[in-house]
């Protein structure tokens, strides 16, 4: 009896689990056939200032392919516009999918700049926090710490810095300055004082850094980016307790280049 139980339940989720796979069929060939509504974009700034709105991506795509309320969903190349918004350079994160009421639903996450920089060809570029290039849309300002100087940028807009291998010495090597500039702005702009303080990073012909400030009509000479986070320390201990004294002006030179040392030229 407790056997024959058994065959009957066995029976019966084998005949459930086939009139489910029929029904997903039946509704995915009807849902092949239809219109499809249009798109609908979500992008998540994260708090942040937009780099390029959803209607932008939405105007990519119909340029591309085409109108998409005018065909099937089956019709729409699901896989094409997935390419699309992933290699978009200001997007990660992201994702397509069509909803059952037929729309073409794209979200994504905005990639956060910490940095603009402009190369030694004069063209304007953000990094993000994970060292992807993004281009700069002037459509969208985005108020941010400023890199300028002898800059390399010889990566395309959505290559990271951080995604060549270390045996490229040679790539490695015209993309120091984007290292260093990178550090430093992750440094910056999780302190208060120092991103209140410092509005640009300047890199010179020999690779060293310099840095201009909001206060006083002095250069802050870095050198280069070893114990980075150590001498900008220093350099807030010195405004405090240095040129709130003396006054603002009476330095041109502020150098840091020395361990633990401050020394300051007129």
């Amino acid at each position: 009896m407790k056997i024959l139980v058994k065959i009957l339940l066995i029976t019966l989720w084998i005949a459930i689990a086939a009139g489910v796979v029929v029904i997903m069929s039946f509704a995915n060939d009807t849902h092949e056939v239809k219109q499809c509504r249009g798109i609908t974009c979500r992008i998540d700034y994260r708090g942040g200032q937009p780099l390029m709105s959803g209607n932008d991506l939405i105007a990519e795509i119909n340029r591309k392919f085409g109108k998409l309320q005018s065909v099937t969903i089956g019709e729409v190349d699901i896989a094409g516009i997935a390419s699309l918004v992933k290699k978009n350079p200001y997007l990660e994160n992201t994702d397509v999918l069509v909803t059952i009421e037929g729309d073409i639903l794209i979200r994504a996450d905005q990639c956060i700049p910490v940095i603009r920089y402009y190369s030694s060809a004069g063209y304007p570029h953000y990094i993000d926090k994970n060292g992807r290039i993004m281009p700069v849309n002037p459509a969208y300002p985005y108020k941010i710490l400023i890199a300028s100087g002898q800059i390399e940028s010889p990566l395309k807009d959505g290559k990271s810095i951080f995604a060549i291998s270390d045996s490229n010495h040679v790539l490695k090597a015209k993309l120091k300055n984007l290292y260093d500039i990178h550090l430093l702005a992750g440094i910056i702009n999780t302190d208060s004082t120092l991103k209140a303080l410092i509005e640009q990073v300047y890199v010179t012909s020999s690779g060293k850094i310099q840095l201009v400030t909001k206060a006083g009509s002095h250069i802050v000479y870095m050198g280069d980016t070893t114990d980075a986070a150590e001498k900008l320390e220093n350099l807030k201990y010195f405004y405090k307790h240095g040129l709130v004294k003396t006054g603002w002006n009476k330095y041109q030179k502020v150098n840091l280049e020395y361990k633990n040392q401050i020394v300051c030229t007129k």
